[in-house]
């Protein structure tokens, strides 16, 4: 599957909904500490390495700080998972907060 970019409100939406959701901030470590919404930090650099570790999920919404960095990353694991929802947030955490 490609992956879809959403609006903030959206993804919110529906990462809220489902308590299962695989939320993944692909910020660095020091900015995941300063502010985030759940979910598991895997800094950019590091998210291929640990492409495993993402292999039995459905789908997977991503998150970094402007939607740069996720949608990047979301292109990336569209080709490696190919039975994975792939979503990235718009706006990222910038927008999200604003919420």
């Amino acid at each position: 599957m490609k992956f879809v970019e959403l609006e903030t409100k959206t993804f919110k939406a529906k990462v809220e909904s489902n308590k299962d959701t695989c939320l993944l901030d692909v910020r660095e470590e020091y900015e995941f500490e300063d502010l985030n919404f759940g979910g598991q930090n895997i800094p950019m650099g590091e998210v291929l390495s640990n492409i495993e570790s993402l292999k039995d999920k459905t789908d997977i919404y991503l998150i970094c700080n402007s939607g740069k960095r996720s949608k990047a990353i979301a292109y990336h694991l569209s080709k490696e998972l190919d039975s994975c929802n792939i979503y990235s947030c718009i706006g990222g955490v910038q927008a999200y907060k604003e919420l």
